[in-house]
């Protein structure tokens, strides 16, 4: 077997070479199932999920009150990076429109833009404190299917977390 150009696999009860991928050894018999298994490359840590979300890179979203017209709020969309505006009333969020709002509820609508945008946002959108886990971060994000979801201290909006920066923080910590 010494010139088979396919990989090889050791017995390792034996020494005898296999064909890379056999289940049992031509030899002995043993089985070699989770012996040519690789090795899990993770380097992050159980704990790395446990660092508050303010680990991540976020930005305070562009903002606007229940009362603009869509067309301002998607101009305040537009203005920023995250591709999201949180609507707040009296300093409390009380909404979200984000890009897939404006094509799935708004777009082809006639005579949409001069509409308030509490007609079309998302109404008390899922938020994250600062200091919650990442864990929670992305099992919100991937349960519920979400983007972006606003950041809060003490009840006040100081963020954003977007698919986007969790995915960052993610990439860096597993594969950086």
């Amino acid at each position: 077997m010494a010139n088979d150009p396919r990989n090889i696999l050791i017995c390792p009860s034996c020494g005898t070479e296999n064909i890379e991928g056999s289940d049992t050894c031509e030899h002995c018999t043993a089985d070699l199932r989770s012996v040519d298994v690789p090795e899990s490359t993770q380097t992050a840590t159980d704990s790395d999920l446990a660092l508050p979300v303010s680990s991540i890179r976020f930005e305070r979203p562009p903002t606007v009150p229940p009362t603009a017209t869509v067309r301002e709020a998607v101009d305040a969309m537009l203005g920023g990076r995250t591709g999201a505006v949180v609507v707040l009333d009296a300093g409390r969020i009380s909404g979200i429109l984000t890009e897939r709002d404006v094509l799935k509820r708004i777009a082809g609508l006639a005579d949409s833009s001069a509409a308030p945008v509490s007609e079309f946002m998302t109404k008390d959108p899922v938020t994250l404190r600062h200091n919650d886990p990442m864990a929670h971060a992305l099992n919100k994000m991937g349960e519920g299917g979400f983007r972006h979801i606003p950041i809060t201290q003490d009840g006040q909006l100081i963020g954003i977390a977007t698919a986007r920066d969790v995915m960052a923080w993610v990439l860096g910590k597993y594969f950086g």
